[in-house]
């Protein structure tokens, strides 16, 4: 059994949460901070980041996992978010964890998935986390396949006139998010990060794969196999690890990793 807390965190508005909490713990405990991909909120595809918070609070790790601003059930819309506004929500999300009388700050880590890979680096950069879990990664916002090769076209949203906006994902996504994305120098930031770092991959990505594409990943460490950073694939997983199988495959290896880290 573990303890589960509803929790709000404050950053531009209301951000919702849920705290996990090993039962019975003594003295402190590591903590993960979960990091959502594009899209992703704080349950995640198949609940993988429920199921894994509970894994995690069972072996003396606490988790705490929320939505970003404008997503889920926290304040704003979607066309709000940015990259910028997550690693913001994260830092927020550190500075609270840091100041639960309950955790150890030296050992706390980030856990990104898909698109949150570009979160945990960057907001590991700008605290004092130096340790980081990315799930099927994705650094980098390439174009995609739309339907019949059309991009769509940006235009003003209904009822927020000062947004301009294009339907993604059943969602309105703004023009300040590529704008804003275009300001930040990933390769730079993924050279930056100098800590200890697993990447698991699931086979058969074409996300991944594209990515891999554009990147010149033999200039990144943390794609390189050193004592320091871990790189694994689970063979046929795919982006999303969608079978009990990769999920049980990903959460044991992703659980041993943090396991030896942490001490």
């Amino acid at each position: 059994m573990t303890i589960e807390r509803l929790i709000e965190l404050e950053d531009q508005g209301r951000l919702a949460g849920v705290l996990h909490i090993p039962e019975n713990l003594k003295g402190t405990c590591p903590a993960v901070i979960y990091c959502p991909g594009k899209n992703g909120e704080r349950y995640e595809v198949h609940r993988l980041a429920v199921k894994y918070a509970r894994v995690l609070a069972e072996r003396g790790i606490a988790t705490l996992r929320f939505d970003y601003y404008g997503m889920g059930l926290s304040d704003g819309f979607y066309y709000d978010m940015t990259t910028s506004t997550k690693v913001s929500n994260i830092q927020a999300a550190y500075r609270y964890t840091t100041n639960l009388d309950f955790v150890d700050n030296s050992k706390i880590a980030y856990l990104g998935f898909s698109d949150g890979a570009r979160i945990a680096i960057m907001a590991a950069n700008r605290t004092k986390v130096d340790k980081v879990v990315i799930w099927s990664p994705l650094f980098n916002e390439y174009g995609g396949n739309y339907p019949n090769n059309k991009r769509p076209r940006f235009s003003r949203h209904e009822v927020q006139k000062d947004k301009i906006v294009m339907p993604w994902a059943g969602l309105w996504i703004s023009m300040d998010f590529y704008r804003d994305l275009q300001r930040v120098n990933i390769m730079n930031e993924i050279k930056s990060y100098n800590d200890k770092s697993l990447l698991i991959f699931g086979g058969d990505d074409p996300l991944v794969q594209e990515e891999m594409v554009h990147m010149e990943i033999n200039e990144l460490p943390i794609y390189n196999e050193s004592a320091k950073n871990q790189t694994l694939t689970i063979p046929k997983a795919g982006h999303l690890f969608t079978s009990e199988k990769f999920e049980n495959l990903l959460m044991t290896k992703t659980l041993n990793w943090l396991l030896s880290q942490f001490g």
